[in-house]
């Protein structure tokens, strides 16, 4: 079978790989499409992973083979997989040594993988299934709002609108919030975030003003989506006294913030990282409820031999390009 596999040169290269077979607990599944996630784009320069490695870990098909003792599953079953072991996700050993995609299981860059029948989470019939390869992200997102305490009849900002901060602007409105906003530099993103029901979004010129003006008041809740070093700092610029915080934007490097302003505001600084099982039930059951406009979040579908020419789209600074799908059965 046909894979995208980390080459020599920390590059991609579509090889023909062992088609898998699925062992006891095991499932083969047989990929539909696999989104691109940003923590790809920041792996694959790394060096972290080792040549022969397939990414990717936003994984919707179908059944394709069901080993021993793998439970009710049946060929042609769609699905979603929950890319590590579905315990806890803060247990970085568990999610290391268990996940898709990181160097150690091969991830959904091929047209098949096997993975362990409690990594499968079944799709409702009228879901696209390449549609679920949306879960993932949009459980990252979940898992963010829940992180912040944000409650619907709060003032919230969205701070970026690339493929995380999409996420949030969906699940904020599915979940009932009507007074959001949000930032982002890029213009074509600031038009989607009001497709997605933000009540505006502005770039970073005059942003402290545009904010309170649209609001009337700080935001007592800000997802940090970006993903910059700016970011952060910016966050805590905006929010409201007691307010929190939530970074859901992933980066290596130190970033500077004003203790002063976390001090004399007593704001509140939280992590989130993943997400819980919680979280792919409800991202699925918003898919199913019609609450997920997936043609605006998936702006292309490529075949797999494009996957190198889609890593260098999606690094290029103002892409129009925010969720690209790969899919086997394209040409």
């Amino acid at each position: 079978m046909r894979a995208v596999a980390v080459g020599p040169e920390l590059n991609l290269e579509l090889r023909d790989v062992p088609a898998p077979e699925p062992g006891e607990g095991e499932v083969a599944v047989r990929v539909e499409a696999c989104g691109i996630c940003g923590s790809d784009l920041h792996m694959l320069p790394s060096g972290a992973l080792a040549e022969g490695c397939v990414m990717g870990h936003e994984i919707a098909g179908t059944v394709a083979a069901v080993g021993e003792g793998a439970g009710e599953w049946a060929e042609g079953d769609p699905v979603c997989i929950y890319p590590f072991a579905p315990l806890d996700h803060l247990d970085v050993g568990v999610a290391m040594a268990s996940g898709l995609g990181l160097g150690t299981h091969a991830g959904g860059y091929a047209e098949q993988l096997k993975v362990p029948a409690e990594m499968l989470w079944r799709l409702p019939e009228g879901v696209e299934v390449a549609h679920g390869a949306l879960v993932e992200p949009l459980a990252v997102a979940l898992h963010g709002i829940d992180i912040s305490g944000a409650e619907p009849e709060q003032a919230v900002c969205v701070l970026g609108c690339g493929p995380i901060g999409a996420m949030v602007l969906v699940a904020l409105r599915a979940r009932g919030f009507e007074r959001v906003v949000a930032i982002e530099p890029n213009e074509q993103r600031r038009a989607l975030a009001q497709r997605l029901g933000a009540n505006a979004a502005f770039g970073l010129d005059g942003v402290h003003e545009a904010v309170l003006g649209e609001l009337g008041e700080p935001p007592a809740v800000v997802l940090e989506a970006a993903g910059h070093v700016s970011a952060p700092n910016l966050a805590i610029e905006l929010i409201a006294p007691e307010g929190t915080v939530a970074m859901l934007g992933m980066l290596g490097e130190p970033v500077p913030i004003s203790q002063l302003n976390v001090m004399l505001k007593e704001v509140r600084l939280r992590g989130s990282f993943a997400y819980h099982p919680k979280d792919f039930d409800e991202a699925i059951e918003m898919l199913a409820a019609g609450k997920v406009p997936a043609d605006e979040l998936i702006s292309s579908r490529r075949p797999l031999e494009d996957a190198a020419a889609c890593f260098e789209e999606l690094t290029t600074p103002g892409t129009s390009e925010l969720k690209i799908l790969l899919q086997p059965g394209l040409s």
